[in-house]
């Protein structure tokens, strides 16, 4: 009887252990399921200050790209006379000189043709399409010491890229890329000439 009583208490004691060691097992996955639940709540705060900071660094620079667009107007009025070039909104335009190629240039974009072999404008057109390069605009910009200057805003993706250039060529790209040329108001105000009779 009495070694019934001791195995009985061994059991007993056993099916006690056995139960504390689960107890123990199963807080030691809740602790570990809980550094686990931390761990990702971490990185989904993480990543959402990631995307957050991403989405107003993205609006500031849209809010001042289109401050400064405000400061420009698009030109309505793109004409070739000879070697001139007539660049303007509505009566006002900026009336500049440039070599006979680049007025024939010019004058095809306005045309849309091109010639027998290409010219370097057509082939620079070709390598942006050919790379998904989307000139989203130009913008004549000033006029310093007797010399226009330009911008070729161009895109691919997320990316952008402001490359200057001789207004001629930026306008002769721009019209085989179907794209806005822009002309600073301060500029087309100081330096244009009325074009309307």
């Amino acid at each position: 009887m009495a070694k019934k009583k001791t195995a009985s208490k061994r059991m007993v004691q056993r099916k006690k252990t056995i139960s504390k060691r689960k107890i123990k097992s199963k807080a030691k996955v809740t602790v570990a399921k809980n550094k686990i639940f931390w761990k990702i709540e971490r990185i989904i705060i993480i990543l959402a200050a990631v995307v957050l900071v991403s989405f107003l660094s993205f609006a500031v620079l849209a809010i001042m790209e289109y401050i400064n667009m405000n400061e420009y107007v698009e030109a309505d009025v793109i004409k070739i006379i000879d070697t001139t070039v007539v660049l303007g909104n509505n009566c006002t335009a900026i009336i500049a000189q440039t070599s006979p190629e680049r007025a024939a240039s010019i004058q095809l974009g306005l045309d849309k043709k091109i010639n027998v072999r290409p010219n370097t404008h057509d082939i620079f057109t070709d390598v942006l399409k050919n790379f998904n390069i989307t000139l989203e605009s130009v913008t004549m910009d000033r006029f310093e010491e007797d010399i226009y200057y330009a911008t070729l805003h161009l895109k691919r993706g997320n990316e952008k890229l402001k490359l200057d250039s001789k207004p001629s060529d930026a306008v002769a790209i721009a019209l085989r890329m179907e794209s806005p040329v822009y002309i600073k108001k301060d500029l087309l105000k100081k330096h244009g000439q009325s074009i309307c009779k």
